[in-house]
């Protein structure tokens, strides 16, 4: 069931954080003569969004109370909230309209739109985005599953500044009139199968970012990732923007079906964009200051989806050589004796640990585990013969990825990789330190979410990285 703004008398958010405050302040300050009503099911909601929400206006119910109001129109949820949610399952009930926070805030926006989504990449790609329109002076707007949530940029940003929204499944999966100006699609491969059920219910959410694109809007795909193929072949890429490819096998001309790409490497290594119907050259590819052949896939993207709004190539490339990545992303946390330490936290799923592996080529000692989205850790096991010294297991998936490295050995996989069971992060930051050897890497990829034993990604890599900040501080004494 579809709403418009203008006809909706009452509108209840669910979910008091980061995306659900600013999208409850918009519609209150926004939707004059509408009941605006928070809603938070958690026992302790953050006290001063409570007194920011209230003070102007909005009704806020939490814990028992955050029933769905009667005669709610509309009810937006932020990312984090799933369709489990008693409020959602009501919604569903009564027939009442759903939107995800990127749907009301864009209502709003009247912005140039560049929305980036994929498995992995998507922060990468997004801070490298950024960086290129602030490099080439021109106004940018940061946000969505990254920083900055789209509800809070109406009004506060400038009408001439592009945005540049990084966009989960969970933000893309209620969206109805979403329509960005560049979509990027990265990679697709399965993850949060937890939150969606199947891989089918994970991709088709994904895909939505192309839905409601027209003439004039961009399309832009990765021609190398065989999820993204595999989706177009079934036909299931929708939408009516210009299809457009990018790709980092060295050579490559064209996209799947001979259609047009519009970056690439050419066989000397160097990138290259269509600007025009002319090729620019960019950079070689050794110059490239972020590592790993993703992270190759990740500039050309936000290269072409960047000078598709306007940006310069000549000044895209230099925010390529410059840009050194985001935290918790091969985040170098130090060198304690000739052992170098990475923190690669934010390395949720299974293919984004497969990637951090390309960026080393010497003995690595490989921290996995945490929280179970449903994943298979089969092939992770198979991946890491011959690259990786030992893998280092904590967290509650502990026992699955064991399991697994089990069956490479019982199989007499010959280069099968040795695995010890460590409990916790610090225990396997000490294991690793004992038997590294100088030149070796410890990279802390953890294939897995961080919700068992951290709340969230980034306090899991502050933890990885303060434990080699007292290493080092040992080191120095």
């Amino acid at each position: 069931m579809t709403v418009e703004l203008s006809d909706v008398r009452c509108l209840a958010v669910l979910g008091l954080r980061r995306s659900g405050r600013p999208a409850a302040l918009l519609a209150r300050r926004e939707l004059a003569g509408v009941r605006v009503v928070a809603l938070d099911e958690g026992d302790a909601p953050p006290k001063d969004a409570v007194a920011e929400l209230r003070a102007a206006g909005v009704e806020v119910l939490c814990g028992a109370d955050a029933l769905l109001p009667e005669g709610a129109d509309l009810l937006v949820k932020s990312p984090g909230v799933p369709d489990e949610s008693r409020a959602v399952q009501e919604a569903l009930r009564r027939g009442v309209t759903l939107w995800s926070e990127v749907e009301i805030a864009t209502r709003f926006l009247p912005n140039r739109v560049l929305g980036i989504t994929g498995t992995n990449g998507k922060t990468t790609t997004t801070e490298l985005a950024g960086a290129i329109f602030r490099d080439a002076g021109l106004p940018v707007a940061v946000g969505g599953n990254v920083g900055y949530a789209l509800a809070g940029m109406p009004g506060e940003i400038a009408a001439d500044a592009a945005v540049v929204a990084e966009l989960s499944s969970f933000q893309l999966e209620h969206i109805e009139r979403f329509r960005p100006d560049v979509a990027v699609l990265l990679n697709l491969s399965a993850d949060h199968i937890d939150r969606h059920g199947t891989y089918r219910g994970y991709a088709d959410a994904k895909l939505r970012i192309f839905e409601n694109q027209a003439d004039g809007d961009v399309a832009l795909l990765c021609a190398d990732d065989q999820g993204i193929r595999g989706e177009l072949a079934a036909g299931r890429i929708g939408g009516g923007g210009r299809r457009r490819w990018f790709s980092s096998a060295p050579g490559r001309e064209e996209g799947p079906g001979g259609e047009p790409l519009v970056a690439g490497v050419s066989t000397g290594g160097e990138l290259w964009l269509d600007a025009g119907g002319a090729r620019r050259p960019l950079c070689r590819a050794a110059d490239l200051a972020l590592r790993g052949e993703h992270n190759l896939q990740n500039s050309l993207a936000a290269a072409a989806a960047c000078c598709a709004l306007g940006v310069p190539p000549e000044s895209a490339a230099g925010t390529l050589r410059t840009f050194g990545g985001v935290p918790h992303r091969l985040q170098v946390a130090g060198v304690v004796g000739g052992v170098t330490y990475v923190n690669d936290s934010k390395a949720t799923n299974v293919d984004a640990t497969l990637k951090a592996l390309t960026a080393y080529s010497g003995p690595v000692h490989l921290i996995l585990g945490g929280y179970d989205k449903g994943a298979a850790y089969d092939g992770l096991a198979a991946a890491t013969e011959g690259s990786v010294r030992q893998v280092l297991l904590i967290g509650a998936t502990a026992p699955e990825l064991e399991a697994a490295f089990a069956a490479r050995r019982a199989a007499g996989a010959p280069r099968a990789t040795p695995w010890v069971v460590c409990g916790d992060l610090e225990a396997a930051v000490i294991l690793a330190a004992r038997e590294a050897a100088p030149g070796d890497v410890v990279l802390l990829s953890p294939a897995c979410a961080s919700w068992d034993q951290y709340r969230d990604y980034e306090q899991r890599g502050e933890h990885f990285l303060e434990l080699v900040k007292r290493m080092r501080g040992a080191d120095a004494s």
